[in-house]
């Protein structure tokens, strides 16, 4: 049975009329509006925020890289944009995603979702676009700065996917380290076999900086351009533009 409107009560039904509301009627109405939301996941390499080698502490490379994007969206407020700092490890299986990545979407399939990966972090972070490409959600960018793992002995010893990624992103930076005075972590890098793709990203560029500098591989400027750092925050603040 229908139910009449006290509020409408003496409102006349006119067919050229657009208005949404009667004029007599002015009773506050509640809508919901949508926030935007950016989360950015940075994902470590080898030792980055636990320990890899027993007489190493973990050095926490991607942090550098993390500062520098809270740096460029410092003005954003935190219920509009926050950074999760991860391990390589925290990204494989089924079990690990669900805790340390899908608990901070919280199954809102409209998020921004960016991820920064560094050596086996750029590895298994490019596998992670991929997967959260099957749960539902877009990843909007994807930087893997100086991406490790092609080697057979680093998949003995490491906790990473086993096959080549294949991510799903809007936009991929690629960034290789290619360090005019190459030191220890560079020869790492090259026992694990850096990631050398023939294509896939939309930006491919090689910066003067050895392997362990996270924050120096995102925040170099390419070549007569903008850093990985700079391209990317643009996009997000872009994003949230009214």
């Amino acid at each position: 049975m229908e139910v009449e409107n006290p509020a409408l009560k003496d409102c006349k039904t006119e067919a050229a009329s657009h208005e949404l509301t009667c004029k007599t009627d002015q009773s506050v109405k509640a809508y919901a509006i949508k926030v935007k939301k950016i989360v950015v996941f940075f994902i470590g390499g080898a030792g980055d925020k636990e320990q890899y080698y027993q007489d190493q502490p973990p050095h926490r490379n991607v942090v550098n890289a993390q500062r520098l994007m809270s740096s460029k969206l410092a003005g954003v407020p935190i219920e509009k944009f926050r950074t999760v700092y991860l391990s390589y490890k925290d990204v494989r299986g089924k079990k690990d995603i669900n805790k340390y990545v899908l608990s901070y979407l919280g199954g809102d399939k409209s998020v921004y979702v960016s991820i920064v990966g560094h050596s086996l972090g750029g590895w298994n972070g490019a596998h992670l676009s991929a997967i959260l490409k099957e749960e539902g959600y877009t990843v909007k960018s994807l930087v893997t700065l100086d991406p490790v793992g092609g080697g057979m002995g680093v998949w003995m010893i490491s906790d990473i996917y086993f096959t080549t990624p294949k991510p799903s992103a809007d936009y991929w930076i690629n960034v290789l380290a290619k360090p005019d005075n190459p030191n220890d972590s560079d020869n790492v890098a090259e026992l694990g076999e850096r990631w050398l793709m023939k294509s896939g990203p939309d930006l491919d560029f090689s910066v003067n900086a050895n392997h362990e500098a996270a924050g120096t591989l995102f925040g170099t400027k390419a070549q007569g351009g903008q850093s990985a750092c700079e391209l990317v925050a643009e996009r997000m603040l872009k994003y949230l533009e009214p």
